[in-house]
């Protein structure tokens, strides 16, 4: 059985995390063949949220046991806007009955030709 959980996505500019507006939250799924299924997107608001997305993610007892399995699912996050850099985000871990707040620092877009940078996020320890 499968149960749910919730990310929100704060973008935000310097370290004075000035809200980001008008960018686009991207949430995909990896799928077995190695592509990806879009979930959802959504406009980031005045205050630089995007959300709640409601996910599925395994019930809550999945990680009681020693062997029972990962307590969260992992998702891709994209952000984009036309000022900034793409971010990317990859093994974002949702988990059942929490919200998840994904910060995500915006970067002003420079010459031509900058490579885009993929954040890997690591499995929380359990």
């Amino acid at each position: 059985m499968e149960g749910t959980g919730t990310l929100l996505v704060r973008t935000f500019l310097s370290r004075a995390q000035f809200p980001v507006p008008g960018a686009t939250a991207v949430v995909a799924s990896a799928q077995p063949d190695g592509r990806y299924q879009l979930l959802a997107a959504r406009i980031t608001d005045e205050s630089g949220l995007a959300g709640p997305f409601t996910l599925e993610a395994p019930e809550a007892s999945v990680g009681l046991t020693p062997n029972g399995g990962i307590p969260f699912s992992n998702y891709l996050l994209m952000v984009e806007h036309p000022e900034y850099e793409m971010e990317v985000y990859l093994d974002l871990q949702v988990f059942p009955g929490i919200q998840t707040v994904q910060d995500v620092p915006m970067i002003p877009r420079q010459a031509q030709g900058a490579e885009e940078e993929i954040t890997v996020v690591t499995p929380q320890p359990l």
